[in-house]
């Protein structure tokens, strides 16, 4: 069977008020458990009632996901717009505009890009072709941008980095946003999207947290040497090769769509995006990611922070700041764990409304406070890792991936065409032209205060008092951009409408014109045998998700039931719309 599967579900008969049964039978878990290994062989090929994705197809989405996030975690830990200028030992400034370049140039790309893959159908898939050539070569660029080379001048190092680190930047968002783009094709069902997802985003967060940790234990014992960029050329070279290792896992993911008619033909460049414009929620989601562009600008500073405030000296500093990572690394872990819990119980918009109050508390705390006015030390790094840790208490980058397809669905059923790569130029690649925007504004602050990182890299103790008094006022003034940032996308939120009922009935929609123009094939993806092999609730206690349940999205619900249930919520500005 292709990769690329066009399919409906497996049925279930229709329960009348006379057959209905009488109570769901209570979950057992000592007999579950008994009988695990029978039920892990069921689950490994045969997905649970009512689902799409058996046990051995996640496991490979998983190590999938954490080969990507191994191979980009290169680039979004070590290639920065804070790290270029102290790795590269040139001025902050340049940091930055390497940033808002490549952001520029993929912004163009993007559209181009989307297209391409809009009109691409192939044996194994839309997007896995593109993801698993695109890695390789970014992985390689990687390692040439942390392989700085010695002995240059400034202005060679300087061209060397604009050189080099601007095409890694540029693939690091077209592989990153691809692979966002799975959760969208991996099953049609919203609810399964979160559970699956959820556990593989704590696998895509523990990578960029072991090199956190690892890395700076590393780059702490060449800094004593002398040798810090050592560190970049190891952990540039051994987290890619991991990365592409793991790659191959997603040779046995496969990409579901809803087949529509319309979604099958090829679309224009400016006839994609003018479709866009259309998708309001998309819309107003987009602004919301804009104005909250800014929302972590004192995050990339955060190394910077541990080196002057966690320690009397940088190396030790240094050092304890990698340890507390472990702390500020798992403050998405909970909500991550959560994520299928609260997807049942609130709309996303809700879930990150919440999550941006606690970024903005917790960074105006801090703001507040003044970094400054907390004893250096021990107290220092136990205050600002609490606050670091309410401020990056969310899992945004698991829940926007669920929510671009969600609008994709919309797009779908707005215009016949889901439009991912389009989609992608807005929430994604506008928003960080935006957020490069700001770095370079903030690093004309930097400069216009003095505030170099290279300081405070590569030399043991090699800044001065009044260098680290201008670092501690410019913290102050990040702090305050970051609160105010997460309080706009807030706001913002407010107005975001497509929810769990919309959603679900644009997924019913799209299923009966599909099952209208013949396309909705029955039981090609899962036969019948497989149905009532392993309960949703067997499935999620396997997978460690104790979350799930089986009370997400009725895959066979009839419209008319849709209808009935979600009356109160007709969606009439979609039909304007159309």
């Amino acid at each position: 069977m292709d990769d690329n599967t066009n399919f409906t579900p497996a049925t279930e008969p229709e329960l009348s008020p006379g057959n209905a049964p009488a109570g769901k039978p209570k979950f057992d878990l000592k007999e579950f458990f008994k009988t695990l290994p029978a039920k892990i062989k069921v689950f490994w090929k045969n997905p649970p009632k009512g689902r799409y994705l058996n046990l051995k197809e996640i496991l490979c989405l998983g190590g999938t996901a954490f080969g990507v996030s191994t191979i980009i975690t290169i680039v979004s830990g070590l290639i920065t717009a804070t790290q270029i200028p102290g790795i590269y030992d040139i001025d902050v400034i340049h940091g930055a505009w390497i940033c808002f370049i490549s952001s520029i140039i993929g912004l163009i790309i993007q559209p181009v890009f989307g297209k391409l893959i809009q009109n691409t159908n192939t044996k194994y898939g839309k997007y896995k072709p593109f993801i698993l050539i695109l890695a390789p070569i970014l992985a390689v660029f990687a390692i040439a941008a942390t392989w700085q080379q010695q002995g240059m001048t400034e202005q060679a190092r300087t061209l060397y980095a604009y050189l080099v680190c601007t095409p890694t930047l540029i693939l690091w968002n077209l592989v990153q946003n691809t692979f966002y783009l799975l959760p969208g094709v991996i099953t049609p069902n919203q609810q399964e999207r979160a559970d699956v997802w959820s556990p593989i985003g704590l696998v895509i967060g523990f990578s960029p947290t072991i090199m956190n940790v690892l890395g700076n234990v590393i780059k702490g014992h060449f800094n004593d040497l002398g040798k810090e960029y050592m560190a970049y050329r190891y952990l540039g070279f051994i987290y890619a090769a991991v990365g592409l290792v793991l790659l191959l896992c997603l040779f046995k993911v496969k990409e579901r769509v809803i087949p529509t008619v319309e979604n099958k033909e090829k679309v224009g460049l400016f006839e994609g995006m003018r479709m866009i414009v259309k998708n309001k929620p998309l819309l107003i989601f987009t602004l919301a990611l804009v104005l909250g562009s800014s929302r972590t600008v004192i995050e990339i500073d955060a190394e910077v922070i541990g080196r002057l405030r966690y320690a009397s000296d940088t190396a030790t500093g240094l050092e304890v700041y990698g340890a507390l990572t472990l702390i500020t690394g798992f403050a998405v872990t909970p909500n991550m764990v959560l994520l299928p819990l609260m997807t049942r119980k609130l709309n996303n918009r809700t879930i990150l409304m919440i999550w941006m109050g606690c970024n903005a508390l917790g960074y105006a705390l801090l703001g507040i406070i003044g970094l400054e006015n907390i004893p250096q030390g021990a107290t220092s790094a136990a205050v600002i890792t609490l606050l670091r840790f309410i401020s990056l208490f969310n899992a945004i980058a698991s829940l926007q991936p669920l929510m671009m397809a969600e609008l994709s669905d919309y797009q779908q059923y707005l215009t016949g065409k889901r439009l991912e790569g389009f989609i992608q130029t807005f929430l994604y690649a506008l928003v960080l032209v935006f957020t490069n925007a700001g770095l370079v504004v903030m690093s004309y602050v930097k400069q216009s205060m003095d505030y170099q990182p290279s300081y405070f890299f590569g030399k043991k103790n090699s800044h001065t008092a009044a260098q680290a008094a201008s670092a501690m006022d410019y913290f102050q003034i990040a702090l305050i951009v970051s609160a105010v940032s997460a309080a706009l996308m807030f706001i913002t939120l407010l107005f975001y409408k497509l929810g769990k009922k919309e959603h679900a009935k644009v997924v019913e929609e799209l299923a009966a014109r599909s099952r209208a123009e013949g396309a909705y094939n029955l039981d090609e993806e899962i036969g019948k045998e497989s149905i009532g092999a392993i309960t949703e609730e067997e499935a999620a206690v396997i997978m460690g998700n104790t979350a799930v349940s089986s009370h997400g999205f009725d895959r066979h619900t009839s419209k008319e039931k849709v209808d009935e249930r979600d009356t109160e919520n007709d969606i009439s500005e979609t039909e304007d719309d159309k």
